[in-house]
C-alpha cells in the first residue's frame, strides 16, 4: 500500500519538491512507499483557498490554475483522497520575532539596550498567538478538523546567512544585530516553541533541519545557493528567502519519522 501525502504550502514548496525530484532520481531507500502531490500558490495566494464539503477549493481563478500547474491537473483538494497532510511556509516565518526583537527583549537575552524588557512567557504567549493568526495554523486546523488524517507543518525557512551583510536596498529585519549581540539561537529556541504551541494540537511541527541553521536564526548558505522560487527549479537568481534542492533533501529527512508512524497508522510496511 502506499501512503498518499498531500503536500500543501506558497512559494517555499519548491524546495521540498526538488528535494523530492532528487530523492526520486537517486532511488534513495524508504520513500517507495510515499506518494506525494503538491498544490500551493505564491505569496499569500492560499488565503483564497476554503473548505467547501469535504474539499479544499479555490475561490479564485489563478489559484486553481496553480493547483493544476503543480499536482499535475487537480484544481481542488479532496481531503479523503489523503492519509497525511504537510503543510509548508504560508507566511510562518521568524522575521516576526525579530521584527518584535527590535523593540522588546526578555530575560536571558543579551541584547536588551534601549528596549522594552518582558517576561520571557509574555513574549512566548504574544508570540504564539500572533503566529496563530497566521496562514499555516488556519489551513492546519480546517483540516484537523475535517479529516482525522495527521498533519505535519514546516515554517519558512531561516534567511540565508548572507542576509547579514546584504547589499543596500535589500531588506533587513535584524539578523545580524541579533547574532552579534549573542542572540541567534534563543530566539531561534523561542521561534521553534512559538510555532509548536500555536500549531498544537491541530498539527505536529517540525522543526527546520538544525544542519541546516546558521547562527540559530540563519540559513546556511550552501542551502540557499541556486535556490528558485519555481517549482520546476528552473528561472535561475538566488535570494535570501528561498532554499535549493539540498535544502528540500534536509527536510524531507526530517520528516521521514513521522511520515513513518503515518505508513505504521495506516498499515503500510515501512
Amino acid at each position: 500500500m502506499t501512503l498518499r501525502l498531500c503536500v500543501i504550502g506558497n512559494s517555499h514548496i519548491a524546495a521540498l519538491k526538488l528535494g523530492w525530484d532528487r530523492l526520486i532520481a537517486d532511488n534513495v531507500p524508504g520513500w517507495e512507499a510515499v506518494e506525494p502531490v503538491f498544490f500551493g500558490a505564491p505569496s499569500d495566494g492560499m488565503r483564497h483557498v476554503a473548505l467547501q464539503g469535504t474539499a479544499l477549493v479555490p475561490t479564485r481563478p489563478k489559484i486553481a490554475s496553480h493547483f493544476r500547474q503543480l499536482s499535475g491537473g487537480y484544481d481542488r483538494i479532496e481531503l479523503s483522497r489523503f492519509d497525511a497532510f504537510v503543510l509548508v511556509g504560508l507566511n510562518v516565518s521568524s522575521k516576526r520575532i525579530l521584527r518584535l526583537y527590535k523593540s522588546h527583549a526578555w530575560v536571558g537575552l543579551a541584547g536588551t539596550a534601549g528596549k522594552t524588557l518582558v517576561h520571557p512567557a509574555f513574549a512566548a504567549a504574544f508570540l504564539t498567538e500572533r503566529y496563530g493568526t497566521t496562514q499555516l495554523v488556519e489551513h492546519a486546523r480546517t483540516i484537523a478538523e475535517a479529516t482525522d488524517r495527521p498533519v505535519l507543518a514546516l515554517a519558512e525557512p531561516h534567511w540565508a546567512d548572507w542576509a547579514r551583510q546584504a547589499p543596500e536596498g535589500t531588506s533587513d529585519y535584524g539578523w545580524d544585530a541579533a547574532i552579534t549581540a549573542g542572540d541567534g539561537p534563543a530566539l531561534g529556541q523561542m521561534f521553534e516553541t512559538a510555532v509548536g504551541a500555536a500549531l498544537a494540537p491541530q498539527a505536529r511541527f517540525i522543526a527546520q533541519p538544525p544542519q541546516t541553521v546558521a547562527d540559530g536564526i540563519t540559513t546556511r548558505g550552501a542551502y540557499n545557493k541556486e535556490a528558485s522560487r519555481l517549482i520546476s527549479g528552473e528561472g535561475g537568481g538566488t535570494d535570501a528567502s528561498h532554499m535549493n534542492a539540498d535544502f528540500g533533501l534536509a527536510c524531507w529527512d526530517a520528516l521521514q519519522p513521522a511520515l513513518a508512524a503515518a505508513r505504521d497508522r495506516k498499515g503500510v510496511s515501512a
